[in-house]
């Protein structure tokens, strides 16, 4: 009686619908209305091998979802007998200056190589999963023949529309309500001049050179298609007198670098670039330029001391190393991945980590199944936001890369798309 009694009362003040935890029901059972089928034969070669831009064309037809590249070493090197200088893990990310997109009559915006990187370990579920995404981005290797196996990245496109997430995987684009092609534009970094005393030298030796260009390169897009076309949505609603809102989970700004300042102790930056909207959060990495050569530019160093204000208020304060445990409790992983390191000269990698700070304005919000839950963020146009952090060393060497967050959809209308924020 009294257990009765108990549960009746937590049930008369607990809001929420009921739920049947026995048997499948209406409460607890779901089904898809309209059926489609996952297709991935769209692949399309880059135009530009070497340094400069390929253009991609996706025309409108149903779903657009995931977009991976592959890049591969040309046959030259792969078992020729030369070896690499040393090849950075995610190698193929960073070969990636900076990626486009427009969709349909959408303004144009750019993201980097290392932006998109950074977004694909953002959003893997945990850490295993960007341990391996960070791998099949280019695997780290040195003093051992190119073969096949190890002359190949495959890299995420993570573009506002998609993500490399399973859990919370969002729907697909519908390019069906557009007129215009989806254009995506690809420029690549010289593979021969982007570090020319490490990475990307291969020779035995004596017998030494630069790599030129790469022997494949090509972009593969996963479409989601009706099972009956009939059941579009431009075929059943009047697209010039209604619109289609697709949220987005973020839209994160073009990366901005800022160098710092050669002093020792806690350095204070004014950071800027903002745009008018809701600023989700702030990522940071520290990059050190000498180390590029050697290490790539994923090579990331940790951060000491961070504090953000706004207009004089503080609203993140990380003394010490703290940033890295409040970035694990408001994720399912750490906020650093495993990155090989090498000393002075090419030689056998050494255990390392790349790090970034993750500085939040929005409550946690991990998303599951396939649902976006708009939370509020912070406006920051026209505010004064200044960053405090400690660098490992007082080296003129470092910038600063940070990547602005924002609450932002896709409104399609009149066979055409714009950006909201």
């Amino acid at each position: 009686m009294q257990d009765a009694l108990t549960s009746n009362v937590q049930s008369s003040i607990r809001p929420g619908p009921e739920k049947d935890t026995y048997y499948f029901g209406d409460t607890n059972s779901e089904k898809q209305v309209f059926g489609n089928v996952v297709n991935t034969r769209f692949v399309q070669n880059f135009t530009q091998l070497g340094a400069g831009t390929s253009q991609f064309t996706i025309s409108p037809f149903q779903g657009v979802s995931d977009i991976v590249l592959q890049l591969t070493m040309g046959s030259a090197y792969t078992g020729s007998g030369l070896t690499p200088a040393s090849l950075p893990q995610g190698w193929g990310y960073s070969l990636i200056n900076q990626v486009s997109v427009r969709y349909g009559s959408s303004a144009q915006y750019f993201f980097t190589g290392q932006q998109l990187y950074l977004q694909n370990l953002l959003d893997c579920e945990n850490g295993t999963k960007r341990d391996s995404l960070a791998s099949l981005g280019g695997s780290a290797y040195s003093g051992t023949s190119v073969t096949a196996v190890n002359a190949s990245a495959y890299c995420y496109l993570n573009l506002p529309h998609c993500t490399p997430r399973a859990d919370g995987k969002v729907l697909p684009f519908p390019s069906d309500l557009l007129v215009q092609p989806i254009i995506i534009t690809i420029q690549m970094n010289d593979p021969g001049a982007f570090a020319p005393a490490g990475p990307w030298v291969v020779g035995t030796s004596g017998n030494s050179q630069t790599i030129p260009a790469l022997g494949f390169a090509s972009l593969q897009v996963k479409q989601e298609m009706m099972a009956d076309s009939a059941d579009l949505l431009a075929r059943r609603v009047d697209m010039n007198t209604h619109a289609y809102t697709y949220p987005l989970r973020y839209f994160a700004q073009q990366m901005v670098g800022i160098n710092l300042p050669s002093v020792s102790g806690v350095q204070t930056i004014n950071l800027t670039g903002f745009r008018a909207g809701e600023v989700q959060k702030i990522l940071l990495f520290l990059t050190k330029r000498s180390d590029i050569v050697l290490n790539g530019n994923l090579s990331w160093l940790p951060l000491a001391d961070v504090q953000l204000t706004y207009n004089g208020e503080v609203f993140y304060r990380a003394p010490g190393g703290a940033n890295a445990l409040w970035s694990l409790i408001q994720d399912t992983k750490s906020a650093t991945v495993a990155q090989p390191k090498q000393g002075a000269t090419p030689g056998a990698w050494s255990t390392g980590n790349s790090y970034w700070v993750d500085m939040p304005f929005s409550q946690i919000n991990v998303p599951t199944d396939k649902s976006i839950l708009l939370i509020s963020g912070k406006p920051i146009l026209n505010a004064v936001v200044n960053l405090a952090l400690t660098t490992p060393t007082a080296d003129t060497d470092y910038v600063l890369n940070c990547v602005y967050l924002y609450n932002c959809s896709l409104l399609c209308s009149r066979g055409g798309a714009e950006y909201i924020f």
